[in-house]
C-alpha cells in the first residue's frame, strides 16, 4: 500500500474536460468521442502519459533519494508516514492509453481502447492514526473507534466506445462497454481502538485487509516479516494476469440549450472485478501496548485518555499481522467517478467552463471543482486555464494547451501549474501529454458525395418544428 501511495499518479481531467473535441476526451464522457477525419489512432507512450501526485513535497524528496542510489532508511519511510496523518484524504490514480483507434461513420462514432488503470484512496487522519505512526507524545481517547479505509487497485481494460449526436447538433450520447482483467487490489474495511481490558491496554481491529496481489515474505534482521513485496518469479505473471475478469460501463450525455450554452455529464467506470487469483485476505491480531511506553487521563466524567511517551509502535504493529491467509475470492466494485460540466461561449473564440468532478469509493469519496476560460488562437491553437479546487487543495491553476493540424492532435498541461511555480504552498502536481495521427486523412464519408461526384449536389433537408417552422440544424461544437 505504501508503494502505491509513493508511486500513483493522477489524471489531469479538471484541465481537460471542456476541451471536447480533444481526442481522449471520452475518456471523461463518452459523449465526446469524435474523429474529425474517418480514422484517428494513437499508441502508447504517445497516446497519453500523465503524472500527478499530492503530498509533493515529502514524494518529491523521496524520489530524489530513490533515483540518486541511495534507499532511504527506515527513519525516513517513518516520516512519511506521518505525513499521510496530516491529510484528510489521498485519492491518486494513473490511466495511460495503450492504444486507441477511432472510425467515423454515417452511424456515429466508434471507438476501441487498451487501457492500463491504476487507483490509490486512503485517509489515515485522525488520534489512533497519529498515536500509532507519529513519534513525540500523542494521544487518543480509549473505546474510540476509528475506520481506517484504504482501496488499490490495478487493472487493464479492453473498451468498445460509440456516440451519437441528433440530426440538429442539440443531444449527444455515448456508451462505452468495458471487460477489465484485475492486476492486483488492496481493500481494507479494518476499524480500530485502543480498548482496555483487565489493565492491560490492546490495539483492537475488526474488519480486514482482502488483496489480490503475489506475496513473498521477506524475513528482517529484527526476526520480523515484512509481506507486501513482489515476488519475483511471478512478476510476468502478475503483468500477464488474466484470471480476475470483470465488466463495466461508462455512460455520457451533452444537450445544448442553445448553440453557445450546454451541459454535459458522465460516469465512468460503473462496474466491479472478481478477483479470484493471488489472494491474501488478511486480519490484523490484538497488539498489547507496552506498559512503559504510555500514561492514562481520565477526566471527571470517567472519559480515558492514553498518551504514549517518544515511542513509535509502527514498526512493532507490522509483526503482528495474521499469517493465517484467507484465499476465499471477493468481488469489488471500482471507483466511480461523474462528471458535470456546464459550457457558455462569450464569442467565436472565448469559452467559460465550469467543471465538477466527484470519485465515490466506500469511505473516501471527493469532490473536485474548476472554472476555466478557453481561447481559441489562430492554426488550430487553444489554451485552457482558470481556477480549481482539488479534494482538500484549495490552490490549484490548471492550464491546457491544444494543438490540431491535419496531421494529427498534440495536448499537454497540468490541473496545477503553481506547483511548478510555487511548489512550497502547493500540494498537488501533475503533468500530461499525448498526440494523436490521423489516418487516411484524405479519406471522406459518404455524406461528401458531392466530392467523389463533382456535378452532383446533395438535396438540403429542411426539417420542421411543431410550429410549422424551419429548424435550424445547431453549427457543430
Amino acid at each position: 500500500m505504501f508503494a502505491l501511495t509513493t508511486f500513483a499518479k493522477a489524471q489531469s481531467s479538471l484541465a481537460f474536460y471542456p476541451l471536447e473535441d480533444h481526442f481522449s476526451s471520452s475518456a471523461f464522457n463518452p459523449a465526446f468521442l469524435t474523429s474529425p477525419k474517418k480514422f484517428t489512432f494513437s499508441i502508447a507512450p504517445m497516446g497519453g502519459t500523465t503524472i500527478g501526485y499530492n503530498n509533493q513535497a515529502i514524494i518529491k524528496d523521496l524520489l530524489s533519494q530513490i533515483l540518486s542510489g541511495v534507499p532511504p532508511g527506515d527513519d525516513y519511510y517513518r516520516e512519511v508516514l506521518e505525513s499521510l496523518t496530516s491529510k484528510n484524504m489521498f485519492n491518486q490514480s494513473i490511466e495511460s492509453s495503450l492504444l486507441s483507434f477511432t472510425m467515423r461513420t454515417n452511424m456515429g462514432f466508434f471507438n476501441f481502447r487498451i487501457k492500463e488503470t491504476e487507483s490509490f484512496s486512503a485517509s489515515a487522519k485522525g488520534d489512533l492514526m497519529s498515536f500509532i505512526l507519529k513519534e513525540g507524545i500523542q494521544s487518543t481517547v480509549t473505546e474510540k473507534i476509528q475506520d481506517l479505509p484504504a482501496q488499490a487497485v490495478h487493472f487493464r481494460e479492453y473498451s468498445l466506445g460509440y456516440s451519437y449526436k441528433s440530426a440538429m447538433n442539440r443531444f449527444y450520447a455515448g456508451i462505452r462497454t468495458k471487460l477489465y482483467f484485475g492486476k492486483a487490489a488492496m481493500y481494507s474495511s479494518l476499524s480500530g481502538s485502543v480498548n482496555n481490558e483487565s489493565g492491560s491496554y490492546i490495539l483492537k481491529t475488526n474488519g480486514n485487509v482482502n488483496i489480490s496481489f503475489p506475496e513473498a515474505e521477506n524475513k528482517k534482521d529484527t526476526g520480523g516479516t515484512d509481506i507486501t513485496k513482489v515476488s519475483g518469479t511471478k512478476i510476468v505473471d502478475y503483468l500477464f494476469n488474466n484470471g480476475n475478469v470483470g465488466l463495466g460501463v461508462d455512460l455520457g450525455f451533452k444537450y445544448r440549450f442553445t448553440p453557445d450554452i450546454s451541459f454535459s455529464m458522465s460516469i465512468i467506470d460503473l462496474g466491479k472485478i472478481n478477483w479470484k487469483t493471488n489472494l491474501n485476505t488478511r486480519k490484523f491480531r490484538d497488539f498489547k501496548l507496552p506498559e512503559s511506553s504510555y500514561s492514562i487521563i481520565t477526566d471527571e466524567i470517567g472519559v480515558e485518555t492514553i498518551a504514549k511517551f517518544d515511542y513509535a509502535y509502527s514498526d512493532s504493529i507490522a509483526d503482528y499481522l495474521d499469517k493465517n491467509i484467507d484465499t476465499t475470492s471477493f468481488s469489488k466494485p471500482l471507483p466511480l467517478t461523474v462528471y458535470a460540466g456546464f459550457k457558455f461561449r462569450l464569442n467565436p473564440k472565448v469559452t467559460i467552463s465550469l467543471t465538477d468532478k466527484l470519485v465515490l469509493v466506500k469511505g473516501l469519496n471527493y469532490n473536485s471543482f474548476s472554472a476555466t476560460a478557453n481561447i481559441d488562437f489562430k492554426r488550430g491553437l487553444s489554451v485552457s486555464t482558470g481556477y480549481s479546487v482539488i479534494g482538500d487543495s484549495y490552490f490549484n491553476i490548471p492550464v491546457a494547451v491544444f494543438f490540431k493540424k491535419d496531421f494529427g492532435q498534440i495536448y499537454f498541461g497540468t490541473d496545477n501549474i503553481a506547483s511548478f511555480i510555487l511548489p512550497s504552498i502547493s500540494d498537488y502536481a501533475s503533468f500530461s501529454f499525448g498526440t494523436c495521427f490521423y489516418l487516411f486523412k484524405n479519406s471522406r464519408t459518404r455524406s461528401n458525395s458531392q466530392v467523389d461526384y463533382p456535378f452532383f449536389k446533395p438535396r438540403k433537408i429542411k426539417r420542421y418544428g411543431k410550429g410549422g417552422r424551419i429548424a435550424v440544424p445547431y453549427p457543430e461544437s
